[in-house]
């Protein structure tokens, strides 16, 4: 069964000399129940453009997912940059019998790149954002340690079909 999965986050209170440096990097890492390998909480890798994710379970230590990006919109306001992702992902019913769990097609985790080209220090830095940290949680540029922005809330996961 086809199912679609969006994604949302943001950043904040941007400061002004970083606030037009600041990108979303088009990685996005998901925990999916991945009925390919029959285990649940799997980290998956997605990148747009590709017809295929990378599921790290199974015996070889990864294998490919059926699962795309579709969306992944990026917009900036006067103090904030916002992304909507969906995730288009196969999914049937399983049971994990490793963990004695049922599989899922709703997932509980995500982690969000992010990259920012820092004029004072003339280098782009990267950082990333996820689900499972505590907010709210600045976000400094790692080549000039100023305070760029916040992450306010933990980026959110919908199931939309």
């Amino acid at each position: 069964m086809l199912r679609a999965l969006e994604i949302r986050a943001e950043l904040s209170g941007l400061e002004d000399s970083h606030r037009d440096r600041l990108f979303w990097e088009p990685t996005i890492e998901l925990s999916v129940d991945c009925f390919v390998c029959e285990r649940v909480r799997r980290t998956t890798v997605l990148k747009p453009g590709a017809d295929r994710a990378l599921c790290s379970g199974g015996e070889d230590g990864g294998h490919p997912a059926p699962a795309r990006v579709s969306a992944f919109d990026v917009t900036t306001g006067a103090d904030r940059l916002a992304l909507r992702a969906v995730v288009d992902l196969w999914w049937a019913s399983f049971r994990d019998t490793g963990r004695g769990e049922d599989g899922s097609p709703l997932s509980g985790w995500v982690r969000l790149h992010y990259g920012c080209h820092c004029h004072h220090a003339g280098v782009t830095v990267k950082g990333s954002v996820q689900t499972n940290t505590r907010r709210p949680h600045p976000v400094t540029c790692g080549g000039c340690r100023t305070g760029i922005g916040t992450d306010a809330a933990a980026p959110t996961i919908r199931l939309l079909v």
